[in-house]
């Protein structure tokens, strides 16, 4: 069952913001994986504007989310992973994970606490 067929729109948007971060964190794993792979160009994911416009129109669940090739400069090898950017963008999605992920948890919570009326 998804999460989206019991929820309201802010558990939705919750849940599509999970989705972006999960995202994120697959392109993140795949460019530190690929660090020294000739030619490999980084990944970046953006789902914090399609969100944004995706919650305006009210309906969050229609984010999109966008993987590009980073512009960023490469190097002699044609390479363009920064090892320290990937590892710090890794802490930051972890972070914004365990956020939201307690976030949910708290909601949830406060819901079962008011169908046992307790």
């Amino acid at each position: 069952m998804s999460i989206f067929s019991i929820s309201d729109a802010t558990t939705q948007t919750i849940g599509r913001a999970l989705d972006g971060l999960d995202a994120r964190q697959r392109a993140i794993a795949s460019n530190i994986a690929n660090v020294e792979t000739p030619g490999y160009q980084a990944r970046s994911v953006n789902f914090e504007d399609g969100l944004r416009e995706a919650m305006r129109r009210g309906d969050p669940t229609s984010a999109t989310i966008d993987v590009t090739r980073s512009m960023a400069p490469t190097r002699l090898n044609g390479n363009n992973v920064n090892l320290d950017f990937e590892l710090l963008e890794s802490s930051e999605a972890v972070l914004q994970q365990r956020m939201l992920t307690q976030t949910l948890t708290s909601k949830y919570t406060m819901l079962g606490t008011a169908i046992r009326g307790r």
